[in-house]
């Protein structure tokens, strides 16, 4: 039974691994843009959060022949290139963009000399500002830890709940203030308290 035991631990042990490193050929897309090996842009869709960025990505001859793979850490903080419109944070690649309205579903990024486009998940930072719209660009910075925890957190919350918690830590936002301008409901509000109240402390401090 023991034996049994220890089996089902290395297993399960073995699944996390697979399912954090989906590609561990993969280097990270920062990296890879400061060695020249990539470029990167990435703009709004109009929306605030959810699937609400478009990242356009080729590759250069630094990166050698064949596809360069890429990924992107939850937490990856994207500055808005305009002080009226609101900074966003990066929680996952959804996946590569067919056409308006389709995607194919991936995680890791897939670079090529043709530009291609990816949907990216994000949510705002920065409440008082203007939701982005879709001329809005953005600068890829490294990623927020506290962020990146929360994303974690709150994997299976809903797109409020996230967007909540976001705004909770880098604003501190009331109940009532943020649902002057965003809405989320009592239970969604509760669930993204309680991943912001795992992830920060005292020394956490909100990127400015």
């Amino acid at each position: 039974m023991k034996r049994k035991n220890l089996l089902l631990q290395a297993l399960w042990m073995f699944i996390f691994l697979i399912a954090s490193h989906p590609d561990a050929n993969a280097e990270e897309l920062s990296a890879a843009v400061t060695a020249g090996k990539a470029t990167a842009l990435f703009s709004g869709t109009g929306g605030s959060s959810g699937d609400a960025v478009i990242l356009v990505v080729a590759k250069t001859p630094k990166a050698g022949s064949g596809t360069l793979k890429v990924t992107i850490s939850p937490g990856t903080w994207l500055r808005s290139g305009s002080k009226t419109f609101q900074s966003m944070v990066i929680a996952s690649v959804r996946g590569r963009v067919v056409n308006e309205n389709q995607y194919e579903p991936m995680s890791v990024i897939e670079v090529s000399e043709k530009p291609t486009k990816y949907i990216l998940e994000v949510y705002c930072a920065e409440f008082e500002k203007e939701n982005p719209s879709s001329k809005t660009v953005f600068i890829l910075e490294s990623p927020d830890p506290a962020v990146a925890c929360i994303m974690r957190e709150g994997a299976t919350l809903s797109t409020q709940a996230k967007q909540a918690a976001v705004w909770i830590y880098t604003d501190n936002v009331s109940f009532k203030h943020m649902n002057e301008k965003f809405s989320v409901d009592s239970s969604d509000w509760a669930a993204a308290k309680v991943a912001v109240g795992k992830c920060t402390n005292q020394k956490s401090q909100p990127r400015k």
